[in-house]
């Protein structure tokens, strides 16, 4: 027999071989509008197999057996009614039926995506997904988004329940998203359960970065309530330059390490913000081969420091370091800069090294995000590039490999891209990039890019072999619920993108 199915109805179909019952559930957790859940009951043990039909289909099976299923639909087109077929397999056979699922359209303040360029040959399999964040008059409505390679969103948390931004959302292990707000740690699956949340010590507040640890545990940037520095002889609060080891299931913060240990909190070369922002965090990264970890300071560069807090370099331009400590009465940080040599490894020359001039093979990382570890050893960074050379007039975004030589204290650049393309790709503030792993190629997010005043977002993938853009998008923010005033939660940003699956473990609903 042949039935069609509603949103939200259930029915029941019966035949000879096999009888079975299905409901449907449209956004089952009240904050993944493009999802589903199917309970199937049936008289003996099948598997179920869920495909959205459309221009892109989007099918996933599901190894799981039994008379009692919960099967998760994603992937639905929004403001349609979607065609979803599920088929049933069982000992005595296969039964399919047709499934009709009527979704509301986006929220007016979502961007229009654009596909500039798609090499699906020479592409990282997966969809696109964007750590985007909304203006909402002074804050951010938060919203994890997928969209397909025609530039249709198939997924998306509203996260606005928070009140606040939560980000940057992680991918775990066991493929649950996990996003911090200030003091609140979510972990969701794909339909939106919130599957766990923990809390920070309110003494903390998290921000820029969050990552998980071999162990499960985490990694997180914080700024603490009672941290000052003195700058012009004056206690200043200062923010952002503290990251914290996270015990996820006790709740528990385990280990502390305060960057002001290490740098120098008077250098304010670059430090445009206010004044007790003197190091501004934004990314951390775990070396898991020898338990250390890089971080990413807008305001200084790349600093490596090892599990036991002891500083191991600095890359950064070589200009007006002093003591370290958060009275300026610590250690000499000079001799832990790492010196910039060519490819013959001969040290380029000074006004290089102190960063009032970049050379063609090379520049240092200016107002950086996202440090990664390559498979090879090396790192990959975005260099947002403001104030480069200590001007506003060279303005342009990329990502950088750089090779470091931790024996010699000196570093290469390896690789670039973006410097040709000047500043239709500048975006002075977020962005990332992310190295691919099935086809190593790189993926890049310039996540605020504002030329005459059209103001976007972009997510491109090079392959590195030629240097040729295998897939680009633009992401044109509508800034629906901007301010006149310029500033945080003033205008839409893109933090971060990353390359993923649109999948769900039956294993991971807690």
């Amino acid at each position: 027999c042949t039935v069609l199915f509603l949103s939200l109805l259930f029915v029941s179909c019966h035949n000879s071989e096999l009888q079975y019952n299905i409901n449907i559930d449209l956004n089952p957790n009240k904050i993944a509008p493009l999802t589903a859940l199917l309970t199937i009951e049936a008289d003996q043990p099948c598997k179920a197999t869920v495909k959205v039909l459309g221009e892109i289909p989007l099918e996933r099976s599901y190894d799981k057996e039994g008379v009692n299923l919960s099967i998760p639909v994603l992937g639905l087109y929004p403001g349609k009614l979607n065609q979803v077929e599920i088929t049933l397999d069982y000992e005595g056979g296969q039964k399919k039926e047709l499934l009709e699922i009527k979704t509301n359209p986006l929220p007016n303040y979502f961007p229009k995506i654009s596909i500039i360029t798609l090499d699906k040959d020479r592409m990282e399999p997966g969809m696109h997904t964007l750590d985007i964040h909304f203006a909402n008059f002074g804050k951010f409505k938060s919203a994890p988004t997928m969209f397909d390679d025609r530039g249709a969103i198939r997924w998306y948390l509203d996260l606005s329940f928070h009140g606040k931004m939560v980000a940057p959302f992680q991918i775990l292990k066991n493929g649950n998203i996990i996003a911090p707000g200030r003091n609140d740690i979510y972990e969701f699956d794909m339909l939106g359960k919130i599957v766990h949340q923990g809390k920070i010590d309110e003494n903390y507040g998290m921000h820029h970065d969050i990552l998980e640890l071999p162990n499960g545990d985490l990694l997180i940037c914080v700024g603490t309530r009672n941290a000052y520095i003195r700058k012009d002889n004056k206690d200043v609060l200062s923010d952002s330059d503290f990251i914290v080891h996270y015990d996820r299931k006790a709740s528990k913060v385990l280990k502390e390490w305060d960057l002001a240990d290490h740098m120098d909190v008077d250098r304010d070369d670059l430090n445009f913000f206010r004044n007790g922002d003197w190091l501004h965090m934004n990314a951390i990264e775990f070396n898991k081969k020898d338990s250390t970890i890089i971080v990413s300071g807008r305001n200084q560069g790349l600093v490596k420091i090892s599990w036991n807090d002891k500083l191991q370099w600095i890359m950064a331009p070589k200009q007006n370091w002093g003591l370290s400590g958060r009275q300026g009465k610590g250690y000499p940080t000079a001799p832990y800069l790492l010196t910039a040599v060519n490819k013959d490894g001969k040290p380029y020359p000074k006004d290089v090294q102190i960063g009032n001039k970049s050379m063609a093979d090379f520049d240092f990382p200016w107002g950086p995000h996202a440090p990664l570890l390559m498979p090879n050893g090396n790192i990959l960074v975005f260099d947002n590039g403001p104030y480069r050379n200590y001007n506003n007039e060279n303005n342009y975004s990329r990502a950088v490999e750089y090779r470091v030589n931790e024996k010699d204290k000196t570093f290469q650049q390896i690789w670039q891209y973006g410097k040709e393309r000047g500043t239709r790709l500048y975006s002075s503030i977020v962005s990332d990039v992310d190295y691919l792993p099935n086809t190593g190629n790189i993926l890049m997010t310039f996540g605020f890019i504002t030329p005459k005043n059209i103001h976007q977002g972009k997510v491109v993938e090079i392959s590195p072999v030629d240097n040729k853009e295998v897939f680009e998008a633009s992401v044109f923010f509508k800034n629906t619920n901007k301010t006149k005033k310029r500033g945080w939660g003033s205008r839409d940003i893109l933090y971060r993108s990353e390359r993923m699956e649109l999948k769900m473990s039956l294993n991971n609903r807690r």
